[in-house]
């Protein structure tokens, strides 16, 4: 394995440990000497990488990598088409048995999540919207199609 090689699967490995210890809410300066050790393996890899050792992280140009997030992907046309077609197969299928369509927000109030999947869980992405709520996105649409079924007062559905 090469150097470069390397000090990636270090800066991964450190970037997982500083992330378990922000889910873990661990204490501040245990959080900020991991960062620190974080930050300076990237350091090692920009300058590895043939960043200029003299330029200590300042306004060097590094190459914007473009990838999609971990566990996403993109959809061309034909994939698109295939997927179109395969929906629009299964949601004929289902209207044909009495199904209707319902869509919820792709986020939802924290607490309502927290109430189901309880504080420590790793499943919940925090935001907070410009009121100051705090809200969370929704990870599965199983909290989303239980809160909409007890607003609307809902309490019997086909099967």
């Amino acid at each position: 394995m090469s150097d470069v090689e390397q000090l990636k699967k270090q800066v991964d490995e450190q970037g997982q440990v500083v992330r378990k210890l922000k889910g873990d809410k661990a204490e501040a300066e245990v959080i900020n000497e991991q960062v620190a050790l974080l930050l300076a393996l990237k350091e090692k890899l920009r300058i590895a990488n043939g960043g200029d050792p003299n330029d200590k992280g300042g306004k060097s140009i590094q190459p914007l990598v473009l990838k999609t997030p971990k566990g996403t992907k993109d959809y061309g046309a034909k994939e698109m088409s295939v997927r179109s077609d395969i929906f629009s197969t299964i949601v004929n299928v289902f209207e044909k048995h009495g199904a209707v369509t319902i869509d919820t927000p792709v986020f939802e109030l924290k607490e309502i999540l927290m109430g189901k999947y309880g504080e420590d869980s790793k499943l919940i992405y925090d935001l907070k919207d410009q009121g100051g709520e705090e809200c969370s996105l929704r990870y599965d649409l199983t909290v989303p199609f239980a809160r909409h079924l007890a607003m609307n007062r809902i309490t019997a559905i086909k099967r």
